[in-house]
């Protein structure tokens, strides 16, 4: 049978995408506020970025663009730099929302489309998923077995579980950063987790604690390690650590399931 175009999977195609915002943020008379015409390019950079209250040290769009090397006169960009982009634009679109009136026709309703739609949806494809509030938001990657425990720890520690996992995390000294935070959460609840699963608990610690987390690494076969290998036992460590905590919530309702059963 024939697939509609609702089925058809079309993967993201980054070079292709970042023509398209281009496209998106240069395209004449978009947006109309206060009396002035803009692009989106001229609005974001001159109503919106200075006024954004997470900008950070950035002056305005044009030198958030400088500082990441994202060249609008190239047609190439890195998925890194792209992602950047892409969690910028979804911010300022954030705070743009809120003083654009749409009900206003002059609007370029194909601009409107891909910020309000194309964009999420991309987002979606690339496998990220965005995190936060109003006035801050982050790309994470979608990750099942993270979201499986965010209902079972503190709102800190969910925090940190979502950040692993962020656009920003492949820095190894962030992901030890994470993990150490974690870990000091793990082992507030270390009698329980050994007492469920003693090896798991064992295996994180030995990582934590001679892999350069919580120590400095000072013995073999540690010391060997790549920079490479030691982001790999990381991120071992940290799905150890979601089982930890998911094997806690397994036991629970094992437990409650006997005491269902004996009523």
């Amino acid at each position: 049978m024939r697939k509609s175009i609702f089925d058809l999977e079309i993967r993201v195609d980054i070079e292709k995408e970042f023509k398209n915002i281009k496209s998106i943020l240069f395209e004449g008379d978009a947006i109309y506020y206060s009396g002035i015409w803009y692009n989106l390019y001229s609005f974001f950079n001159n109503e919106i970025f200075p006024v954004w209250k997470n900008k950070g040290m950035f002056i305005d769009f044009d030198d958030f663009l400088d500082k990441l090397n994202i060249d609008f006169n190239s047609n190439n960009c890195d998925e890194s730099s792209f992602l950047y982009l892409v969690e910028v634009l979804i911010n300022l679109w954030s705070k743009a929302i809120e003083i654009l009136d749409f009900d206003d026709n002059l609007n370029s309703k194909r601009v409107i489309g891909y910020m309000q739609l194309s964009l999420p949806k991309i987002i979606e494809k690339l496998n990220y998923e965005v995190v936060g509030s109003k006035s801050r938001y982050t790309l994470s990657k979608r990750d099942a077995d993270v979201d499986s425990v965010l209902d079972l720890v503190p709102s800190d520690c969910s925090t940190l579980l979502l950040e692993y996992n962020d656009i920003r995390s492949n820095d190894i000294d962030i992901k030890k950063d994470i993990l150490k935070k974690l870990d000091l959460f793990i082992e507030d609840n270390k009698n329980e987790y050994k007492s469920l699963d003693n090896v798991t608990y064992n295996t994180v610690q030995i990582i934590v604690n001679k892999m350069g987390i919580n120590h400095p690494i000072k013995e073999e076969p540690f010391k060997s390690l790549t920079g490479d290998e030691l982001l790999e036992w990381y991120d071992k460590c940290f799905k150890l650590m979601l089982h930890l905590i998911r094997r806690k919530e397994v036991s629970t309702i094992n437990n409650q399931c006997k005491a269902f059963i004996k009523e």
